[in-house]
């Protein structure tokens, strides 16, 4: 079956491949190059913090053992705050789990206010409050206020889509050009508060990131918030936001663990739930 899969990839690669760079592609691209702004920032010495969550789950014959944490890591790799919670119970549905990992994103990230320059959250904004309880979001917004929302990768068609663009705005940016800046500021449609998008590339060929900045994003703020991410990046990305992945992160591996610990992991017909 494989084989076949593999053989017509082939076979349909150009195909495939021209419709996202079909007749708009060019002028998209042309379009990209005149919103950016060619920036090299200067790394400035500032306290950074990663803000991340994690959830996973378990099924077992109808009980649901689950995990969420939050985190606020510096970029000297000292855990600030962390908040986690597990339990299990008849029913844990993944958008009560997600809304529950936002309330305790937005729980440390107010806490850590007062201990950074900066605040880096992970992930975007927006789409968190897509798939979320409107209880959670309004938390999000209220203690999130200082925080800059930021995303490797991104489904936002927000500048683009008029001119008939395929894929999110930040496959355009990141085919244009290649030096480190950032594209002019767009206020989003985003009714909790003013929120600003942004493409910025910290270092010359490294991955575009999208930045979501609420409040306000003059030309001379974004400048200063680059010149903050640049001093403690790598690779073109914030060093507190990959800690505080990698301290967060909740695998398969620590269910096993956990579910041991209560006895569930050799239940009869025990397996493993879909993490949706």
């Amino acid at each position: 079956m494989l084989k076949e899969v593999f053989l017509g990839a082939l076979r349909d690669k150009e195909v495939k491949i021209s419709k996202v760079k079909d007749s708009n592609f060019h002028k998209i691209l042309a379009d990209a190059s005149s919103r950016w702004i060619s920036y090299e920032s200067m790394p400035e010495i500032c306290k950074s913090v990663g803000i991340d969550s994690s959830w996973n789950r378990r099924a077992f014959q109808g009980l649901q053992l689950y995990v969420i944490d939050a985190v606020a890591v510096t970029s000297t790799n000292r855990i600030l705050f962390i908040e986690w919670e597990q339990d299990i119970v008849g029913s844990a549905r993944s958008e009560l789990l997600e809304s529950r990992a936002m309330v305790m994103e937005a729980s440390v990230a107010q806490k850590a206010v007062g201990e950074a320059d900066i605040i880096c959250v992970d992930g975007s904004l927006v789409s968190r409050l897509t798939k979320s309880r409107p209880e959670a979001a309004s938390e999000m917004v209220k203690k999130c206020s200082n925080c800059i929302f930021i995303s490797k990768t991104s489904e936002s068609r927000l500048q683009f889509s008029q001119m008939g663009s395929m894929a999110g705005d930040i496959y355009y940016y990141g085919h244009t050009c290649k030096d480190a800046g950032f594209s002019i500021p767009v206020e989003t449609q985003f009714c909790h508060a003013p929120l600003f998008e942004v493409y910025a590339r910290l270092r010359d060929h490294t991955p575009v990131i999208r930045l979501e900045i609420m409040s306000s994003a003059s030309e001379t703020e974004v400048k200063s918030i680059l010149n903050k991410l640049r001093y403690h990046s790598v690779a073109g990305y914030p060093y507190c936001l990959k800690l505080a992945h990698n301290t967060c992160k909740i695998s398969n591996e620590d269910i096993d663990r956990l579910a041991s610990i209560f006895g569930l992991q050799n239940e009869q017909g025990a397996r493993d739930a879909l993490n949706e």
